[in-house]
């Protein structure tokens, strides 16, 4: 993934482990101070959302069921992003640029 600010093209990939523990779509680049957004590829929010609704299915399922094994599985399921989204970004995504300008630029 290409972590350079879209706006004065500083690297922010430093930053990454940063942003994990406090996540916002808006951030201020250190270099610029200019405001930029993250900029998700569909196919991240495709694995999110369809974890989250499997999983949301699943123990839906396990209370209805009364079986707490399937509740075991939803919670597999739900964490299954944290495991298959750093390889979408390494296999697929290395070109994609993590920010975007405030006006939609992803390239200043």
């Amino acid at each position: 993934m290409d972590y350079r600010c879209p706006v004065c093209h500083a690297e922010l990939g430093r930053r990454k482990y940063a942003q994990a523990v406090i996540a916002r779509m808006e951030i201020d680049c250190s270099h610029c101070h200019q405001t930029i957004h993250l900029h998700v590829h569909p196919v991240e929010a495709a694995v999110s959302y369809g974890a989250f609704g499997i999983a949301l299915a699943i123990a839906g399922a396990a209370y209805w069921l009364q079986n707490p094994t399937w509740l075991l599985v939803a919670i597999g399921v739900a964490m299954l992003p944290a495991l298959v989204l750093p390889l979408v970004e390494r296999v697929m995504l290395r070109d994609w640029p993590r920010y975007a300008s405030r006006d939609g630029r992803v390239d200043g």
